[in-house]
């Protein structure tokens, strides 16, 4: 027979809890002869990993989805190069970047500006812009209306092209603000 004693508190437990080699009896003697505050911090610690293993759980799920997003808005862009392509526009590149400066209480801040294509048709160059969602391929869908602004504004380019794949087809989308 030997004693089992508390690794937290230092406290030993009954020596005939052990004896009979039932775990069960000694867990109920453990706890029994364990001091309130002792009990409280088992308790606590047992949380605290419930917590982790959750936030880990809801971590993973988050970039699952984050993980289909990405893989849904991928097969867009290839469809969005055919119905282009149908459309008789040819592809000069894919993910244009431009730089420019947004000036935040008198300070030049860099933004990078990213847009899906750059195309042309007719000698006139246009930046397109590939949407998969029912919603987010309408031009007046409020942050899509101002993404495309923002292209117009940065680029340069004859004009804005929003590629509504879900209905497979071209929009010029233009913002006439001399109105």
């Amino acid at each position: 027979m030997y004693e089992a004693c508390c690794v937290l508190t230092g406290l030993c437990c009954r020596q005939d809890a052990v004896s009979g080699g039932d775990l069960r009896d000694f867990m109920f003697a453990f706890f029994q002869d364990l001091p309130t505050w002792g009990l409280w911090t088992v308790i606590g610690l047992i949380a605290l990993f419930g917590a982790w293993v959750l936030a880990q759980i809801l971590r993973v799920l988050r970039w699952l989805r984050m993980s289909n997003y990405r893989s849904i808005g991928k097969r867009g862009e290839i469809s969005a190069l055919q119905i282009l392509a149908d459309a008789g526009y040819t592809i000069e590149g894919s993910q244009v970047a431009r730089k420019y400066y947004v000036r935040v209480d008198g300070v030049d801040k860099e933004v990078l500006l990213r847009a899906d294509f750059l195309v042309r048709k007719d000698g006139a160059s246009y930046i397109a812009e590939a949407k998969g969602g029912l919603i987010v391929s309408n031009p007046l869908h409020t942050p899509t209306r101002r993404q495309l602004l923002e292209y117009e504004v940065v680029f340069g380019a004859s004009g804005i092209l929003l590629v509504d794949v879900p209905r497979k087809k071209v929009v010029r989308v233009e913002f006439p603000l001399g109105r």
